[in-house]
């Protein structure tokens, strides 16, 4: 990678800049890097020469395709001590809630991003993660209890018939 400046981050750069993001900034600000740094077109320029390789390439199978990667790894993950490495998830961010119903709604409902709207790549449901635990956990209360007059539906690969619809939990 080469920063704005043109100089290539050394290795400790980095990891004082993950370091002083992860004090002082917020997802918001994550979101603007990404957008600003081109991540989707850099990401797609790198997919579609990888696309385009195996467009002629010799792999007879997936497997064997899938072996390619694995044979060329392309960093090492070297951020932390074995002791963060033994220590697991729960090490880094805690023990889960032993209250798994309410950290679910939490989950869904009270996060900064439970509002954000998304579209599910197969069906092309617009919705949101308050939406989606509405719909299944309260589907009773309908779609007013999240400011809509009907429930996000699919747009794509569904017949009318296939459509989901909101169940009853018992």
């Amino acid at each position: 990678r080469i920063s704005r400046d043109g100089i290539p981050p050394t290795s400790q750069m980095q990891l004082e800049f993950a370091r002083s993001l992860g004090k002082s900034g917020s997802r918001d600000v994550v979101l603007e890097l990404l957008r600003d740094g081109d991540v989707t077109s850099t990401l797609a320029d790198r997919l579609w020469k990888e696309f385009s390789q195996v467009a002629v390439s010799s792999a007879a199978t997936g497997e064997e395709w899938n072996t390619k990667f694995s044979e060329q790894g392309q960093f090492d993950m070297t951020f932390g001590t074995m002791d963060i490495f033994f220590g697991g998830l729960e090490g880094l961010i805690g023990s889960p809630s032993v209250h798994v119903l309410a950290a679910m709604r939490a989950e869904h409902c009270d996060a900064p991003d439970s509002t954000i709207k998304w579209t599910t790549g197969n069906y092309g449901v617009e919705t949101t993660a308050r939406t989606e635990w509405c719909f299944v956990y309260s589907p009773e209360e309908g779609p007013k209890q999240v400011g809509l007059t009907s429930w996000p539906t699919e747009t794509k690969n569904a017949d009318e018939h296939k459509r989901r619809k909101p169940r009853d939990r018992s």
